[in-house]
């Protein structure tokens, strides 16, 4: 029973709302395969479906916001204080501006004894930047920091942030994630717990963006 606690523990972590990806033509978030509405609390819904061949869910967290795009932006791209919003981020930090669209940051989730940490380095590109509509992609980037001992280095995931400004002016947020933990953890243990991070990961921003105001 200790040991299914620490599962529960380390996918809470994991599946916190950071997004993780590998190479965009190795992974695909768009596979085909239905949502399937998960949670619907607040005024925020959460979705999975299943992705390509791994047993391991994608999922999809969408909400709205009363508050200006240029708000949302400054905090999603305020690397260093994601541990206040993004749910159980212990650090993070920008490795290198690359250009104005286009940096590589590094983030660490704390993993509960007795597996290791988890890390991963993550380019994140601007594709979309205007007063209506903003969005990014991430890919992971395993390679641009050196891995750490006793911390395992995320490799395959993918996910992007959409913002977009509709009708009523209100913002319209969208945050969908794919990722794999690593290790030998069950992707059955993992899924049962996919739902808790985004949802919690959204609420945070919400909060934070009404605070900022």
């Amino acid at each position: 029973m200790k040991l299914l606690y620490t599962y529960i523990g380390i996918i809470l972590l994991l599946y916190s709302g950071l997004v993780f990806t590998e190479n965009v033509d190795a992974l695909t978030l768009a596979d085909g395969n239905e949502w399937e509405l998960r949670k619907d609390k607040n005024g925020i819904k959460v979705y999975t479906r299943s992705y390509a061949n791994s047993g391991i869910l994608e999922y999809k967290a969408e909400t709205t916001a009363t508050t200006e795009i240029s708000n949302l932006i400054r905090v999603i791209n305020d690397v260093e204080n994601f541990p206040a919003w993004v749910a159980n981020c212990e650090s993070a930090r920008v490795i290198e501006n690359i250009n104005d669209s286009l940096r590589i940051d590094y983030y660490k989730t704390d993993v509960p004894w007795p597996l290791d940490d988890r890390d991963i380095a993550l380019e994140v590109r601007t594709v979309t930047n205007t007063e209506k509509h903003y969005e990014t992609i991430m890919n992971a980037v395993p390679k641009a920091i050196p891995e750490e001992e006793d911390i395992v280095r995320i490799k395959k995931a993918k996910g992007k942030w959409i913002l977009k400004k509709n009708d009523k002016n209100a913002i319209e947020i969208t945050y969908q994630f794919y990722g794999d933990p690593e290790g030998n953890i069950p992707s059955w243990i993992i899924n049962l717990f996919i739902v808790s991070g985004p949802y919690k990961t959204l609420s945070h921003l919400k909060e934070k963006c009404s605070m900022n105001e």
